[in-house]
C-alpha cells in the first residue's frame, strides 16, 4: 500500500521531465529550473498541511505534483550545469553533480532520520517537520538566486 502512494512522485517526474525537455529548446533551463522549484514548494506546502483524517490519496496527488516539479526542474538544471563547461569535462562535472545530488540525499536522509526519532511519539509531526524543512531550503534556493542574479526573474 505504501508503495502505491508514494508512486506519484516518480510518474510525475517521468511525465513532466518528458514534456518539458520537449518544451525546453534550452534557451529557457533558468525559467524552467525556478518553474521547477515553485512547483515542488507549493507540493511541499501542501503537504505539511496534511491531516491524518484527511484522505491517503492526497499525498499521492501532492507528490505527484513534487514529481511534476522535478520533472521541469531536474532537466533544466542538468542542462545549465552541463552549459557551463566544455565538452571535454562533461563527465567530470556530471560525476560531481551526481556525488553532490548524492550528499544531499544523504543529508535528507539524516535530517529526516533526526526528525523522526525526536519525535517519534509524533509520526506525522516528524514527517511535516520533514516537508517544512524542505520547503525552507527551497525557498533559501530562490532568494539566494534572486539576490545574486537580479535579471534572474525578468
Amino acid at each position: 500500500m505504501t508503495g502505491i502512494l508514494v508512486l506519484g512522485a516518480p510518474i510525475g517526474l517521468v511525465l513532466f521531465s518528458r514534456i518539458s525537455s520537449a518544451h525546453n529548446n534550452g534557451l529557457k533551463d533558468n525559467s524552467f529550473s525556478k518553474v521547477g522549484l515553485s512547483i515542488i514548494l507549493c507540493s511541499l506546502l501542501l503537504l505539511s498541511l496534511y491531516q491524518t483524517s484527511l484522505p491517503y490519496i492526497l499525498v499521492t496527488i501532492c507528490l505527484f505534483i513534487y514529481g511534476v516539479g522535478g520533472g521541469y526542474f531536474q532537466p533544466a538544471n542538468i542542462s545549465v550545469i552541463m552549459k557551463t563547461t566544455d565538452i571535454t569535462s562533461q563527465g567530470s562535472i556530471g560525476s560531481l553533480q551526481r556525488m553532490v545530488q548524492n550528499v544531499a540525499i544523504a543529508m535528507g536522509t539524516a535530517t529526516g532520520s533526526v526528525f523522526l526519532n525526536m519525535w517519534s511519539h509524533e509520526l506525522v509531526t516528524a514527517i511535516k517537520l520533514g516537508w517544512i524543512t524542505a520547503g525552507c531550503l527551497i525557498i533559501i534556493a530562490i532568494a539566494l538566486d534572486f539576490a545574486l542574479n537580479k535579471n534572474s526573474f525578468k
